[in-house]
């Protein structure tokens, strides 16, 4: 199939970092009993945080458990023909289009959002997905190989203001 480009991530990685965080978010309830010291205002706090963490902490452990055991796997590919991303997570970021009808990859920011946008020659607009760790620059070079007249961001690590 000649890929130029392949990025693969399963659910169990995810699910690992969702572990990690229920234990970094425990720390930081722990810490805050020992360091904030005691007033009404803490107790206040404390009220809500007896019952905010545990939520919290539930749900992060059903994501993981829910993550571990479907273990699908986030994919994008870029091959001569295509340009392919499979988000088991969302089909909002699952798409396959032909490389030669891409026209522009945008990445904008505005306040506090960033996004990066895909346009085709038929109008079609694809949002690329921030939630994995792949190579913007490694997939902007396998996309510029196949078809040069895509009009690609300067840098892969910047955005423009929108």
């Amino acid at each position: 199939m000649n890929e130029l480009y392949r990025y693969e991530s399963r659910q169990r990685r995810t699910s690992m970092i969702l572990l990690v965080n229920m234990v970094v978010l425990l720390t930081m309830y722990l810490a805050a009993r020992i360091f904030i010291p005691s007033s009404e205002e803490s107790e206040q706090l404390f009220f809500w945080l007896n019952i905010v963490t545990p939520l919290v902490e539930v749900c992060l452990l059903l994501a993981a458990i829910y993550l571990w055991v479907k273990n699908e796997t986030f994919r994008m590919v870029v091959t001569k023909d295509t340009f392919e991303v499979f988000d088991p997570l969302s089909r909002t970021f699952t798409f396959s289009v032909p490389v030669h009808e891409i026209v522009e990859i945008k990445q904008t920011h505005q306040a506090n959002h960033s996004s990066i946008v895909m346009k085709t020659a038929t109008g079609d607009r694809f949002r690329l997905t921030q939630n994995y760790h792949y190579s913007r620059t490694k997939l902007y070079a396998a996309l510029a190989k196949v078809n040069p007249d895509i009009r690609l961001p300067k840098s892969a690590w910047r955005f423009s203001r929108s």
